[in-house]
């Protein structure tokens, strides 16, 4: 680190030019004045971002919207492992939510689909995801996608009428202020109506005697500069022209005093040159300037002022900013901020990359086998794969996973493709990203939020759903929570004087509800009478902050083309008018479980073994197994003396799963059980089964009710629940050759994709003769890489 040497320069004319290499210092470490205090005070509880990785952008109907959800510490970019609740949705153009769920994160990650179903119309829709915390700060840290949706149904006319762009022309000096008789960077930003810029529109300044000051234009994304110095009270007026359009724009004036600042990237340092004109100065010798440098959560400072000079620049490694954002802000002795400028530092991103993939044809199917030399498989990883064919339409995003999460938030415009900046990035994309954020003046971060505003926890970090339970008449102050598919049992002890108690945690999943039980004093079960009341209870909005871009289609889809329309693989069923099977032998059911399981005991259950059995245990003790049970615990042992291996107990499976944990068996509704197979010997599951197997077997649709059995549960639907991850189903195509299959088709997705031992991610797709395909890969490894790449496979 180098320290504060200074170079002077010999006066020319009234501007004394000072170079000063320095080193910050971080505020935190100095004595907390008001500025420092307050970001401190502000940027004390972390932030989370979330990204949403989709299998397409452009959708019809029945098709599936896939997406996986990454959500991370916003400082750190490693996943968050504090929150588990994330919330999905899909909403039309006027606002109108038609799909909403509640997913599941695990280390960050979540994934779900939507079915679009007949209730969308052709247009354009959003999606959002968000957390819970999310809600308590005003910078827009969760994701929103515009996607477009074409009902098939509906007359979808591919003939467009073209009208001509509106020219929206705006000028953005460098740091926030135009100042007369001083050179000026001036920024450019040309764009349509549609908030889309517009390419090479070439511009030019005159002052008002028509005398041509500079030209400039703009690049692909509608962006351009120009350097000038205006002179004080004159007035000065852009032409601009693209194809065939012109226009002309009043630039605002420029002030009479003030400072501009304008940054020049030198490779391994940056220089920040402040300027002031010869009226300012006399207002601002000697006064105190701070120059603050912040990412959200880490600040540093450095204090300088102005004395002879009219320009200052300062020197800063860039090894000492920030990997990412870096928010530059100018403030004078008042703690105003007057300018800013945002850089952003490409040192420290990890982004890493695939190697050459390898297929392997089978009968039916082709294996793809893609290496990932760079990632710890032994660390937490996920992927996320889009397969679509090599001519798609239908996948035009403007971000990916890292200009999300490292760029989009700290802005308040939506960046057109802000991926373009973090693909195969070279010292082109990196100007070009500079002269973006030399457009984007302040950050999302509002300094007077900073000073006046402390953030409040007013919307928690949720980790599943919580359950208050308040005790209605009950003279027991012992209950039980049976088990649940992501919980096991669990005994509340309640102190005699509260009426309640709250359980948190809870994973419940789909129609899952929640069941329980009090515990009398003779240890047995009885009904209890709880008022349950649930956090949270619905799904919670968001609102949005930024104004997203509407999504480009390339092409839209025409209706009156006879292109036979896909239908979905899980519709690909003939219904048959009847079927009659013909059997030389009819076998009992009881014959055909035998002939399934050929060792051991056959049940089958009606309605009175169902009545005849109040639970399991009382059926299991007569089957010559010794059963201990008390409210919360359940024991069955053989009463065999002997076993092969000495485990005296028996394995039990419940619909195929084996239990280790036979508290689930305490809430067993006998109600639903079909068949239970008991196999003393064990036959076929080796010294493991020495004790013996007990396989039970239910059907959820038998539901016999009967006049014998006791009520002893309390049991509540949940309001609101987990959304299990489905299975995603490619659609089916008359002709995978089409064009309307290389633009809109579907191949394949993969939500959670993890690599195997050797670093490869494996995955397989239906061998429809395609020649080509095409992957889109985000993700994230190695605790604080990303992984976005789209890469052509071709077959042979």
């Amino acid at each position: 680190m180098i320290k504060n040497d200074c170079l002077k320069f010999s006066q020319i004319k009234y501007t004394l030019l000072l170079l000063c290499v320095f080193s910050f210092f971080n505020a935190k470490s100095q004595n907390q004045d008001k500025l420092s205090a307050s970001y401190s005070n502000y940027a004390k509880l972390p932030r989370e971002i979330a990204y949403a990785h989709l299998n397409k952008s452009l959708y019809l109907k029945e098709e599936t919207i896939g997406f996986s959800v990454y959500v991370f510490d916003k400082s750190s970019k490693n996943h968050s492992d504090v929150t588990t609740n994330v919330y999905c949705s899909i909403a039309n153009s006027k606002g109108r939510v038609l799909n909403k769920a509640l997913i599941l994160a695990e280390n960050g990650v979540a994934n779900g689909s939507f079915l679009i179903d007949s209730t969308y119309a052709s247009g354009s829709y959003t999606f959002k995801a968000y957390t819970n915390w999310m809600k308590n700060f005003d910078e827009q840290n969760f994701y929103l996608q515009n996607i477009k949706i074409i009902n098939t149904d509906d007359e979808n006319d591919v003939s467009t009428t073209m009208d001509a762009p509106v020219l929206d022309t705006q000028f953005l000096p460098e740091g926030g202020h135009l100042i007369s008789n001083i050179k000026n960077v001036v920024g450019v930003i040309i764009k349509d109506d549609n908030g889309y810029g517009l390419r090479e529109a070439d511009g030019t300044i005159k002052d008002s005697n028509g005398e041509l000051i500079t030209t400039f234009k703009t690049n692909q994304f509608g962006i351009g500069k120009f350097i000038f110095t205006p002179s004080e009270g004159k007035d000065y007026t852009a032409e601009i022209t693209y194809d065939e359009l012109t226009s002309q724009v009043n630039i605002k004036p420029a002030e009479r005093t003030g400072l501009n600042l304008s940054l020049n990237n030198l490779g391994s340092k940056i220089a920040l040159t402040f300027r002031s004109n010869a009226n300012t100065l006399q207002n601002i010798k000697d006064k105190n300037f701070r120059i603050i440098i912040h990412n959200g959560s880490l600040i540093k400072s450095l204090d300088f002022s102005f004395t002879d000079t009219q320009e200052i620049t300062k020197l800063i490694n860039i090894s000492d900013l920030y990997s990412g954002i870096n928010i530059i802000t100018l403030f004078d002795e008042d703690n105003n901020p007057i300018l800013e400028r945002l850089f952003f530092n490409y040192d420290g991103i990890s982004i890493l990359n695939s190697e050459k993939a390898s297929t392997t044809k089978s009968f039916d199917s082709i294996t793809i086998s893609v290496p990932f030399n760079s990632i710890d498989a032994s660390q937490f990883h996920n992927l996320s794969v889009s397969v679509l064919p090599s001519g798609t339409s239908s996948y035009d995003t403007n971000h990916n996973i890292v200009s999300y999460t490292y760029l989009q938030p700290y802005v308040k415009s939506y960046i057109e493709n802000a991926r373009y900046y973090f693909t195969a990035i070279d010292r082109k994309k990196k100007f070009e990203l500079d002269n973006l954020l030399l457009t984007q003046g302040w950050s999302s971060y509002e300094w007077n939020s900073i000073f006046n505003y402390e953030p409040n926890v007013k919307f928690d970090f949720e980790k599943g759903i919580t359950v208050n339970a308040n005790i209605n008449n009950s003279k027991s102050n012992q209950f039980i929570m049976y088990p649940m598919i992501n919980s096991s049992t669990q005994t509340i002890e309640v102190p005699k004087k509260e009426k309640s108690f709250t359980i948190k945690g809870l994973l419940p999943v789909d129609d899952e509800k929640v069941i329980f039980g009090s515990i009398g004093k003779k240890q047995d079960v009885e009904k209890p009478s709880l008022y349950l009341q649930f956090t949270p209870s619905s799904i919670p909005t968001i609102d949005n902050f930024i104004k997203i871009l509407p999504l480009k289609v390339k092409s839209i889809y025409d209706s009156k083309i006879k292109e036979p329309i896909y239908k979905n693989s899980i519709s690909d069923a003939q219904e048959l008018d009847l079927v009659v099977i013909n059997a030389q032998k009819t076998r009992t059911k009881i014959d055909q479980i035998k002939r399934r399981q050929p060792a051991g005991r056959v049940d089958v259950f009606d309605e009175n073994a169902r009545n005849r059995y109040i639970d399991f245990a009382s059926y299991i003790g007569v089957q010559g197994f010794n059963v201990t049970q008390s409210a919360v615990t359940l024991s069955i042992t053989t009463q065999r003396r002997n076993t092969l291996s000495g485990n005296l107990t028996p394995l039990i499976y419940l619909d195929k799963m084996m239990l280790s944990d036979f508290s689930v068996l305490l809430n067993l509704n006998m109600r639903n059980v079909d068949y239970i197979v008991v196999d003393k010997s064990g036959f076929g599951e080796g010294l493991r089964g020495s004790a013996g197997v007990i396989k039970i077997f239910t059907d959820p649709n038998i539901q016999f009710e009967s006049d014998y059995s006791k009520n002893v549960s309390q049991e509540a639907k949940i309001p609101l629940t987990f959304t299990s991850p489905k299975k995603f189903y490619t659609p089916l195509y008359s002709s995978y050759r089409s064009a309307f299959f290389n633009q809109y088709g579907v191949i394949g997705w993969i939500p959670d994709g993890k690599l195997d031992n050797n670093g490869n991610l494996i995955f397989k797709i239906a061998d429809k003769n395609i020649e080509q395909i095409k992957l889109f890969i985000e993700g994230t490894a190695n605790q604080g890489s990303f992984i976005s790449e789209e890469k052509i496979i071709t077959f042979n």
